[in-house]
C-alpha cells in the first residue's frame, strides 16, 4: 500500500487534535476540580455524582433549618431567663413582706413588684426573627398588653401552636415553647366517658374559675353521648349570683377511637386546644379535651394549671398592696409555682437543644463522608494532572518539531 503525503498530514493532523483536546479536557478538569463533565464520560460515576449531589442538598437544608432553630431557641432561652430573674425577684419582694416592718412600705413594694411585671410583659412580646417568641402560630398582633383601663393585662391573640422544622429526613422537632405553655390558664378535661352508656345521657362535671380581677365564676361541662362512641360538648360560664354570663356558641362533636377509647376528632378534625374568651367579663382561659378518654367508667375531672395567670397574679398582688392588703399564701405559692413552669420550660429547652447539637454532629459527618465519596468518584488530582499536562504539552511541541522534518516542503523550499 502506497503512504501518500495527503496520508500523512491528515494523520498528523488528527493526532494533533487529539492532543489539544487532551490538553483543553485536563486544562478544564484542573481549574474545575471535575473530572465527569457529562454522563456520557462516566454512565456509572454520573448516577452517583447525581445521588450524593441530592443527599448533599438535603443535609445543607436540615444543617440551616437547625441553625435556624437554635437561633430562635437561643432567643426563648434568654426570654425566659430574663422573665425567671424578675419572678425570683418578685418571690424575694413577697417573702419581704412576710415581716411586719416591711408591710409598713407597701407601696414602695407594689412600685417594685409593678416594674417587675413590666419588664415581664415586655419580654413575654419580645421577637426573633421577626416573630413573637411566645406567640406560637398566631403572628397577627403583640401576644399581651394593659386593657383600656390599665387595670388587667389581656390576652390578644391564641398564643398557641407549635413551630417545627425538619431537621432529618423523618424528624421534625419543634422550635418554640408557646406563650399558652407559659402564661396561660388551662383547664384540662381529664378523667373518662363510659362507652356502655345510653345514647342521650349526660356526664356534668363543674369547677371555679376566675377573671383577670380574681372574681370567681363557676365553669360547666356537659357530654351528652349521641352515638356509639360520639358525642356532644357545651358549657357555660355562671356568676356567683347564678346568672350565665356566657354558653358555648354551638356544640363541638366528639368522636372516639373505638379500640383505643382515645379522642380522635372534634368537629372532624385533630383534638386542639379550645380558647374561650369572655372579654367583657375579662374572662380568658382554653379548655384542653385531650386527656379524655372512653372506657367502661363516667369520671370527668376538670383540672387547672393555675387559677389566674402570671400578669393578672402579679397586678392583683399590686393593687392589694395600694390598699392595705399584703400577699397571701395561695399568691406567694402561685408565683413560686410560675417559677418551677419556667424552669422546667427551659430544661425542656435544653433538651432540644441537645438533641439538635447531636443530629447536627451527625449531619456534619455525613456531608463530610458523602464529599469525600464524591471526591473520588468525580474529584480529580491536581498534582497528577497538572504533570500529565506538562506531559502532553511537550508531546504536542516535539510533534509539531518532527512534523516540520518529515511532512512534505511547501512552494517556498523550491523558489
Amino acid at each position: 500500500m502506497r503512504i501518500t503525503d495527503s496520508m500523512m498530514s491528515n494523520y498528523y493532523i488528527g493526532n494533533i487534535n487529539k492532543l489539544k483536546e487532551r490538553i483543553a479536557l485536563l486544562q478544564r478538569q484542573i481549574s474545575s476540580g471535575v473530572r465527569i463533565e457529562k454522563p456520557s464520560d462516566s454512565p456509572t460515576g454520573a448516577v452517583r455524582v447525581i445521588r450524593h449531589n441530592d443527599q448533599l442538598s438535603q443535609i445543607d437544608t436540615y444543617l440551616k433549618n437547625i441553625q435556624t432553630g437554635l437561633s430562635f431557641l437561643d432567643q426563648t432561652t434568654f426570654a425566659l431567663q430574663s422573665i425567671q430573674d424578675e419572678v425570683v425577684n418578685v418571690v424575694g419582694k413577697l417573702e419581704e413582706l412576710n415581716n411586719p416592718i416591711n408591710q409598713q412600705n407597701m407601696s414602695l413594694y407594689a412600685d417594685m413588684i409593678e416594674n417587675s411585671l413590666r419588664l415581664m410583659l415586655d419580654v413575654s412580646n419580645s421577637k426573633a426573627d421577626g416573630k413573637y417568641i411566645f406567640g406560637g402560630t398566631d403572628q397577627s398582633g403583640k401576644p399581651f398588653s394593659f386593657s383600656a383601663d390599665g387595670q388587667t393585662i389581656e390576652q390578644n391573640t391564641k398564643i398557641n401552636g407549635l413551630v417545627n422544622v425538619r431537621i432529618s429526613q423523618s424528624i421534625q422537632q419543634r422550635i418554640n415553647i408557646t406563650g399558652l405553655e407559659i402564661f396561660g390558664t388551662i383547664i384540662s378535661t381529664d378523667g373518662t366517658l363510659d362507652k356502655n352508656s345510653a345514647v342521650g345521657s349526660v356526664v356534668t362535671q363543674s369547677r371555679n374559675i376566675y377573671d383577670n380581677l380574681g372574681n370567681q365564676y363557676n365553669l360547666q361541662v356537659n357530654l351528652q353521648k349521641t352515638n356509639s362512641n360520639q358525642y356532644q360538648l357545651t358549657y357555660s360560664i355562671v356568676d356567683g349570683g347564678g346568672n350565665t354570663v356566657y354558653s358555648s356558641p354551638t356544640a363541638n362533636q366528639l368522636v372516639f377511637n373505638s379500640t383505643t377509647g382515645a379522642l380522635e376528632t372534634v368537629d372532624g378534625k385533630a383534638p386542639s386546644i379550645i380558647n374561650i374568651n369572655v372579654p367583657s367579663n375579662r374572662i380568658n382561659f382554653n379548655l384542653d379535651l385531650s386527656q379524655l378518654r372512653e372506657t367502661d367508667t363516667n369520671q370527668l375531672l376538670l383540672n387547672a394549671n393555675q387559677d389566674i395567670d402570671i400578669f393578672n397574679q402579679l397586678k392583683i398582688i399590686i393593687n392589694n398592696l395600694r390598699n392595705g392588703i399584703p400577699p397571701t399564701d395561695e399568691q406567694r405559692a402561685a408565683v413560686n409555682a410560675f417559677n418551677s413552669k419556667v424552669v422546667g420550660k427551659l430544661s425542656e429547652i435544653g433538651n432540644i437543644v441537645n438533641q439538635f447539637s447531636a443530629i447536627e454532629s451527625m449531619l456534619t459527618q455525613q456531608n463530610l463522608d458523602i464529599t469525600e465519596n464524591n471526591s473520588q468518584i468525580n474529584g480529580v488530582d491536581v498534582a497528577k494532572a497538572i504533570i500529565e499536562l506538562q506531559n502532553q504539552d511537550y508531546l504536542l511541541q516535539l510533534s509539531q518539531k518532527l512534523a516540520a522534518t518529515i511532512l512534505p516542503k511547501s512552494l517556498l523550499d523550491y523558489l
